[in-house]
């Protein structure tokens, strides 16, 4: 796993002005789709760095301890910070996100979020901690849990990303297309990350707990968008859309969400050699062809700016 920084200049082509244009795909609808996501991604990197102190408490000098975790919460800080000036940008006419006692950044419209997920996870941690309790507390394991699930998803979203925008030459398209690579680039270089790092969290719980993650119940739960996502991110693309004057129904949204029925399966783990081939092809190919490709089009456009 590396430590990856997204260049200063990717944010110059961002436009996070009143030159803001929120086309960074060539479809309107799933261009909103992102933007909306892109909240998701900051707030649960957040409470994954949350639950990370208590992995800190719980896990560390035991037999579980597993040093790519802290890899990838490395990873998750970068990603939120990334996030975050986009995020911030497009919600300019409200207040800064309020600081919560269990959360750093929550948005108004993530508010409902924070109290049914994330405070009564956190709350029950300390609680069982007071009683003595660490990795046997009902709380850590679920917040474990819905890490691993809640990467998963996103690394299932990645692949999606990758295979419908940027493999087998569709990337030339969309960058000519693209009317913001700023963007296009954020979520390339955040995808590229969520795959790598899929399989840590998954592992994790697996190994402390001893029992597969993706059971027929949880299956079940994600193919019938009863999962930790899917609703979240239709609510939160409505909220971009009305911050940018444009029009969008529920059903355009869940239109362009992945197809779900042919990617996780019962005992899914991304380091089956079947998966971890596909991954490791999209990293080696965001880090060898598509991020150069990207950024040598961003600063083409930066110059083609200052001729201009």
């Amino acid at each position: 796993m590396k430590l990856r920084m997204v260049p200063k200049e990717v944010f110059e082509v961002m436009d996070l002005n009143g030159q803001f244009n929120y086309h960074w795909s060539p479809d309107a609808v799933f261009s909103l789709v992102g933007l909306g996501t892109s909240y998701l991604l900051e707030f649960f990197e957040f409470y994954g760095d949350a639950i990370s102190k208590y992995y800190d408490r719980f896990v560390k000098n035991t037999a579980f301890e597993d040093d790519r975790f802290h890899t990838f919460i490395s990873q998750e800080r970068r990603h939120a910070a990334a996030h975050k000036m986009l995020n911030l940008f497009m919600t300019k006419k409200y207040l800064p996100p309020a600081r919560e006692k269990y959360h750093p950044r929550v948005y108004d419209f993530m508010y409902p979020t924070y109290k049914e997920f994330v405070e009564p996870i956190i709350a029950g941690i300390e609680e069982d901690a007071a009683k003595g309790m660490t990795l046997d507390s009902p709380h850590f394991r679920e917040a474990l849990k819905s890490i691993a699930i809640f990467e998963t998803e996103v690394c299932m979203a990645a692949f999606s990303f990758f295979e419908n925008l940027f493999d087998k030459g569709k990337i030339t398209h969309i960058i000519n297309q693209s009317q913001n690579l700023g963007v296009l680039y954020l979520f390339g270089y955040h995808y590229a990350e969520e795959m790598e790092h899929c399989h840590v969290s998954i592992e994790t719980y697996e190994t402390i707990y001893g029992e597969k993650l993706w059971t027929q119940k949880e299956v079940d739960n994600y193919l019938n968008n009863a999962d930790i996502l899917t609703r979240r991110i239709i609510n939160a693309t409505l909220f971009v859309a009305r911050e940018l004057g444009a029009e969008v129904s529920v059903r355009q949204i869940a239109f362009r969400l992945p197809a779900k029925n042919r990617m996780v399966a019962v005992g899914f783990n991304a380091n089956d050699p079947q998966i971890n081939s596909r991954i490791h092809y999209f990293v080696e190919k965001w880090d060898s062809e598509w991020e150069p490709l990207l950024r040598a089009k961003i600063h083409e456009e930066i110059k083609r700016r200052q001729v201009a």
